[in-house]
């Protein structure tokens, strides 16, 4: 089930990817490569962002674990749906950007300063390491999914539902690797503002999970069970 709705949440939000991605993907060294090496290295970039998105899974699936001890599993999604709902709306009533810490700034011009460096090499490991620091960069909509992820309460399952999530932006990526001129700067900076929206929307569905309405797959009857047979329960 995480591997299917992985992947539909990231196939479902790829063109954000391409409008906050996009100009990193453009400026992929190319050179004078033929297809084959062109084809492979756009691919290991896209798997090194795969590989930190699985990774970032496995943590916070087990983050979740230790939460879902306390708490049984649909008050955890209820918690992380109210949070992002929380979210969404002080963002929209205060219009601020909130201010990076400053060790998180400082953090964040050496993850760029080291990008760039990438940018400037042409090896396959250079593409492949460039997709792991590319996942690291702050992005709303991974923190969607890392907290969908969380919801698992499950360090296996967390780890499945990023590892989809990751294939699932994979082949929007990789198309507007090829075909950059399909998805202009104007339709890239439209598609960004479509994250506000499915924000509320994931936050909602997080919420309406938790709330037990034994609606199948959006809202199963979960009882009260423990958080161990509730996940046996859910798949």
């Amino acid at each position: 089930m995480e591997i299917l709705a992985g992947f539909a949440f990231g196939f479902v939000g790829s063109l954000h990817c391409i409008g906050m991605c996009g100009p990193i993907v453009l400026a992929l060294p190319a050179g004078n490569q033929g297809m084959l090496r062109y084809t492979l290295g756009r691919l290991l970039y896209n798997l090194g962002r795969v590989l930190t998105y699985t990774v970032m899974g496995a943590v916070i699936g087990l983050i979740g674990a230790g939460l879902s001890l306390r708490l049984l599993q649909q008050d955890l999604s209820i918690i992380a749906g109210t949070s992002i709902v929380a979210v969404f709306f002080v963002g929209q009533i205060a219009r601020l950007s909130m201010p990076f810490p400053r060790s998180l700034g400082s953090m964040l011009l050496k993850l760029q300063g080291a990008i760039a460096s990438l940018l400037r090499e042409s090896a396959f490991s250079s593409l492949f390491f460039l997709g792991i620091l590319n996942g690291l960069l702050p992005c709303g909509f991974v923190y969607l999914a890392i907290t969908a992820a969380a919801v698992t309460a499950d360090v296996v399952q967390g780890m499945l539902f990023m590892a989809s999530f990751g294939l699932g932006t994979v082949p929007a990526m990789v198309g507007f690797s090829f075909f950059p001129r399909l998805v202009s700067p104007g339709l890239r900076s439209r598609i960004s503002r479509i994250l506000p929206a499915f924000t509320l929307f994931v936050g909602v569905l997080l919420i309406v999970r938790g709330l037990n309405l034994g609606i199948p797959f959006v809202s199963p009857k979960l009882g009260g069970s423990t958080p161990s047979s509730i996940m046996h329960d859910h798949h």
